[in-house]
């Protein structure tokens, strides 16, 4: 290698910190930044919309720039001239989702600040006229309910702001990949959830709760799946998950939702779109005053599966429309009051259900999550004989006696408190079948499921285990040795998801780190060659030589002041002084090439140095990362594990059984006079511990803060109880 070559290589940067793809935090504490930039100016029911729709305009467009980059690379590789190429790369045909060229995101940020939010309004429609055409129509979704020009509720540096932080991130899929986007999406509807107050339960469903009812109703391929409150989408999502988990073809799945907030309706289209959810019949409108998924004969449509967490216990709830008739025949059961929708709600999902079909053994199931309040609330007739007065029944007795009767509630499931976003309401699920397997028939399984959580702010969480201890009694309906033989295989099954996610997210950070600290290894090897060497000018020019893998290129200059030398060494006296003068120039040039190359070596040390103690930081960023999600999945098999145990020693026992589930049958039911009321059944009593006068007296000796007078009485007093008991036994 030629010294000019050296000289370049070593001067070249090191690049320690390249662009790399993000890892699932990053990006969920990017988008944290994007909600918290809006906060304080608009209520979080309003200005989510906001958010995302700008994440979605920002990434799509970048996809689409991706796309248009790559397409016009390949037309250039066939011979195609640039600007042909280009062309050819914009064409909608080549494309999953169209920017036109007016609404590219770069032209738009760069507006003026009194002109941006017009231009952004402008940008939108644009995006959803160019994408029409496409099976999910973007009819709506980036203009319903938002108005970027709305100053009072979006003021302009608070605009300018979160579109500098936007675009300061590239959501192409080079950086961010599908699922990981999807993820982060969902992750920023829980964030605004948790700060969206009461608002909040009508679009998000904690991601646990959903998984578990998609586990219970487990649905298949060629099904058709509905939710009549589908809010943000993660329930359908859910039973996406859930099929797929189960090597189900997703293009198999007919999906049905209904929201009837617009804001909450577009972010559950952008959630299914950015998931890749190849085709869902979605609708925007009030579920019980305007159902919208209907047959030809203008009546609900019947659905295989039916996943929903309406509102509870609205009052709005569209009485009005059916107090005089329901066109649909809903009210089957009854008329719920006025004041509270729950059980319009359930007579909805118990109609939309379809009917049993021998052919395929199976039948509509429903599973919805409810306020407790459904399995009590009302009251039965009363006489003057039973009670001396004269009472009709109530409405919500009636209709939950109707269920009962019918044989639709196969399972409730009481919740632990403070799961859901914004509602301290103590909730239950309810599963619902069309037509219950014959072993099951008059017979309902309840499941008391309040004790395992994890405490959380602001909401509690199910963890794996605690959804095993539900899920377990349920798959055996509550028999005890059905239930043992499940035990190993459900943990088993539940500790492969959690390893599975950890090696995901291990995964997501390698897919991060992984290429930025490849040169870590060579960076090192490199500082301790650098290290090693002697720069000194001796050393140096002892050291040239033909080999030598920094001072190579000194070779031949070192070999003509040797020459030039050796010719004076060997010439007469006379010569010599003449000669000496033919040497200044090559050992200049000699010293001059030495002073170069030891003057780059030691500025490559330093950028050695400076990108191993950086990419070493980088290093253990990444390993601290990655010991953390290593630790968090410990934990939870570590809860499974324990779950396990404590449910085989339970199920050894039916009377411990009895304290977490129990089989009702119909007659019992009636005997409570149609009261759901779990304590009714399950011994949910929590036990206290005995503790013995004289225990208790030492405690409070020991733990009182009185003075030593009062511990001296106490302990007489304690003496003398002692005492006494001594001398009666």
């Amino acid at each position: 290698m030629k010294l000019d070559e050296l000289l370049d290589k070593l001067q070249s940067p090191i690049v320690v910190r390249p662009t790399r793809r993000m890892t699932q935090g990053e990006l969920e504490n990017y988008l944290d930044k994007a909600a918290d930039i809006l906060r304080g100016n608009a209520d979080h029911s309003e200005f989510r919309g906001y958010v995302f729709a700008l994440l979605f305009y920002k990434r799509i467009n970048d996809c689409f720039e991706e796309e248009v980059r790559t397409h016009a690379a390949r037309f250039r590789a066939a011979g195609i001239p640039a600007d042909q190429a280009l062309n050819l790369a914009r064409d909608p045909a080549n494309h999953h989702f169209i920017v036109p060229a007016a609404a590219d995101w770069q032209t738009v940020a760069r507006t003026a600040k009194g002109q941006l939010g017009q231009a952004l309004n402008d940008a939108m429609l644009a995006i959803e006229r160019a994408n029409a055409h496409r099976q999910n129509n973007f009819d709506g979704i980036l203009t319903g309910k938002i108005d970027f020009n709305k100053q009072d509720e979006l003021p302009r540096d608070k605009l300018v702001n979160l579109i500098n932080h936007i675009g300061s991130q590239t959501f192409d899929r080079a950086h961010v990949s599908d699922d990981l986007f999807g993820n982060a999406y969902e992750y920023l509807i829980r964030n605004f959830a948790s700060k969206a107050g009461k608002s909040s339960g009508e679009f998000y469903t904690p991601a646990e709760v959903g998984f578990l009812m998609a586990e219970m109703l487990a649905p298949k391929p060629g099904m058709s799946i509905c939710d009549w409150s589908s809010g943000s989408g993660g329930l359908l999502l859910q039973c996406i998950r859930y099929v797929k988990k189960h090597g189900g073809d997703l293009r198999q799945l007919f999906l049905h939702g209904q929201e009837s907030n617009v804001a909450t309706y577009n972010i559950s289209r952008i959630n299914m779109i950015l998931h890749g959810v190849p085709a869902w019949e979605h609708r925007q409108g009030d579920s019980l005053r305007d159902p919208r998924h209907l047959t030809a004969a203008n009546r609900l449509k019947p659905f295989d599966r039916i996943i929903v967490n309406p509102p509870f216990s609205l009052e709005d709830w569209g009485y009005d429309t059916v107090v005089s008739g329901d066109k649909f025949g809903r009210l089957s059961f009854g008329l719920p009051p006025a004041s509270n929708g729950d059980w319009a709600w359930l007579q909805q999902i118990a109609k939309s259900l379809k009917d049993y079909d021998p052919a395929t053994n199976e039948a509509g199931q429903g599973m919805v999550v409810m306020s407790q309040g459904v399995l009590f609330r009302g009251q039965p007739e009363q006489t003057e004989e039973e009670d001396g007065q004269n009472q009709k029944a109530d409405a919500e007795y009636l209709i939950r006696r109707g269920f009962v009767e019918a044989d639709l509630i196969e399972c409730i499931v009481v919740l632990p408190s403070k799961l859901f976003y914004g509602n301290g309401v103590p909730a239950c699920l309810l599963l619902l079948n069309k037509h219950k397997a014959a072993e099951r028939q008059g017979k309902t399984l309840m499941i008391w499921a309040s004790r395992h959580f994890q405490k959380a702010n602001p909401q509690n969480l199910l963890r794996p285990s605690d959804l095993m201890r539900i899920l377990v009694p349920w798959r055996a309906f509550g028999d005890l040795s059905a239930a043992k033989r499940l035990l190993d295989s459900h943990a088993a099954q539940l500790t492969r998801e959690v390893e599975a996610h950890r090696d995901q997210r291990l995964a997501d950070i390698e897919d991060a780190y992984g290429p930025v600290l490849a040169p870590l290894n060579d960076l090192k090897d490199e500082q301790s060659r650098i290290d090693a060497l002697d720069l000194k000018v001796k050393a140096v020019n002892e050291a040239i030589a033909p080999d030598h893998p920094w001072f190579h290129p000194l070779v031949p200059l070192k070999a003509e002041v040797d020459r030039i030398q050796a010719r004076i060494d060997a010439a007469g006296h006379g010569e010599k002084a003449a000669m000496k003068a033919r040497l200044v120039q090559p050992k200049r040039a000699l010293d001059e090439a030495r002073k170069q190359l030891v003057a780059a070596i030691k500025e490559r040390g330093k950028q050695v140095s400076r990108a191993v103690k950086e990419l070493k930081k980088l290093k253990e960023e990444r390993d601290a990362r990655e010991q953390e999600i290593r630790l968090a999945a410990e934990r939870e098999i570590t809860h499974l594990i324990e779950a396990t145990a404590d449910l085989r020693r339970m199920l050894d026992d039916p009377d411990e059984a009895r304290r977490y589930f129990a089989v009702v049958d119909r007659a019992e039911i009636e005997e409570n006079e149609f009261n759901l009321n779990l304590p009714r059944y399950v011994d949910t009593f929590e036990p206290e511990t005995v503790v013995t006068l004289d225990v208790a007296m030492t405690n409070l000796v020991n733990t009182s803060k009185f003075a030593s007078e009062t511990q001296r009485a106490l302990q007489q007093i304690l003496k003398k109880l002692v005492s006494t008991s001594v001398e009666t036994n």
